[in-house]
């Protein structure tokens, strides 16, 4: 590994009950990365909290509006700051990511890590209020602007066939649930109903801080620590995930999409998550099977025989799922459905090559490396982690998939079970 990496050192820190902070300690970079959120559970309904975010970004205190606030991340070297919804595993985490220049690329007094840790304290617990409440005039903007985001999730099929896919395989499951809610969710929203979602979150969901850069990790702590004034707790919420081990018998479901092409996308319940000691086995199986255009699906349904426009097989660590996705015409669905079904058999069976599995064990290895060259490519990583309370390192996941053998990728394989055949036929535009 080079000296870039090997120089990333991480820290934890309790700053209270249920917060946490996350720091990656390094001098490789000239940008720092920053992240705050609250973690609480996906529900049936994510409106009122999905909400929160973008409200909260509209002011605070001290930066009462959009214009005052733009001021003053120009005033820390043109710092960004951007509102987040994300679903994690079955966890929903609202809040802020940021991105300003690192400690050591300027001097030591002006402290923008202190200033941009205290500023995202701000956006979380101090809102610019009207009466007691969040400002009516941009409480109904950003009403509208979550709306038109929960129906612009359809104008991108790719995307959203997966979603659907996942939606109707966990419908019994809050996993199934969209993390921004529902249109008739946000319509429903009342100022009363908004600000009782916000004191609920203060209250019970559990905070979780991250930060890249070359400040000393204590100095960060103390910052967030000193900014941060949430009521005390000893009831934060800790994360659950019910990874459904026990698979059903699978189903086929057709549906109509307005596109000229057809989405074809089979969910599959793996029963392991990044927690288990298998799991670099199964990144490995859906590297080879989907994963990168070294991969079966890709040579060979794409490339060999034309089924289909392009063809992936991604895993959700928190949650345990599979998804193969693909695009197809109509007529070649029962060809391509047939094709990604006998190239998985195959490797169940056997027919696994070592120069396979060692071209995805490169890949992958490629990947997790290249992750350690961005900041915010380390936030994304670390905040999953430390939402689903995993602690594997990047580098101690390479050491794993680097001693993962053969019979370990096809046995792991032979475990993941097919659900849901999900068919977006596309109708046309």
């Amino acid at each position: 590994m080079d000296k870039k990496h090997e120089n990333q050192r991480l820290s934890r820190h309790e700053l209270a009950e249920g917060v946490r902070l996350t720091c990656v300690s390094t001098d490789a970079f000239k940008t720092a990365a920053f992240s705050a959120a609250f973690v609480l559970p996906l529900g049936a309904e994510n409106a009122p909290f999905a909400l929160l975010p973008y409200l909260l970004y509209r002011g605070t205190e001290r930066c009462p509006n959009l214009t005052v606030l733009g001021e003053t991340l120009d005033g820390l070297y043109g710092a960004r700051v951007e509102p987040f919804v994300r679903k994690v595993g079955e966890s929903l985490s609202i809040g802020f990511v940021a991105a300003g220049v690192d400690a050591g690329s300027v001097p030591a007094e002006e402290d923008p890590t202190g200033q941009i840790a205290h500023l995202l304290c701000d956006l979380m617990c101090r809102p610019c209020l009207e009466n007691g409440r969040f400002r009516a005039a941009e409480t109904e903007s950003e009403r509208q602007n979550l709306i038109d985001r929960i129906r612009a999730l359809k104008n991108n099929p790719r995307t959203y066939a997966v979603r659907r896919t996942q939606e109707i395989m966990c419908k019994d499951e809050p996993f199934g649930a969209c993390e921004y809610g529902s249109v008739e969710g946000v319509q429903a929203l009342t100022p009363d109903l908004i600000w009782a979602a916000y004191q609920e979150v203060l209250q019970h969901a559990r905070v979780e801080l991250f930060y890249c850069g070359s400040a000393d990790p204590a100095a960060v702590a103390a910052a967030f620590a000193d900014g941060l004034t949430l009521p005390a707790s000893s009831d934060r919420y800790q994360t659950e995930v019910d990874v459904c081990r026990i698979n059903c018998k699978p189903r086929t479901i057709v549906e109509d999409y307005p596109a000229n092409q057809g989405k074809l996308t089979l969910g599959l319940r793996t029963g392991l998550t990044g927690m288990d000691e298998a799991y670099p086995a199964l990144m490995l199986y859906a590297a080879v099977l989907g994963g990168y255009t070294g991969s079966r699906l890709f040579v060979n349904v794409r490339e060999k025989l034309s089924l289909c426009y392009y063809a992936s097989a991604t895993l959700d660590k928190v949650k345990g799922l599979m998804m193969i996705a693909s695009g197809i015409e109509n007529e070649k669905y029962d060809q391509a459905l047939g094709e990604i079904l006998r190239q998985m058999e195959d490797l169940h069976a056997g027919g696994l090559t070592r120069d396979e599995l060692e071209q995805a064990r490169r890949t992958l290895i490629s990947q997790i490396r290249s992750m350690g060259d961005s900041p915010l490519s380390l936030e994304n990583y670390w905040h999953r982690q430390a939402v689903a309370g995993f602690t594997m390192t990047p580098e101690e996941l390479i050491e794993r998939l680097e001693r993962v053998e053969r019979g370990q990728v096809m046995a792991v394989g032979r475990q993941v079970a097919l659900d849901l055949i999900c068919f977006m036929k596309g109708v046309g535009v």
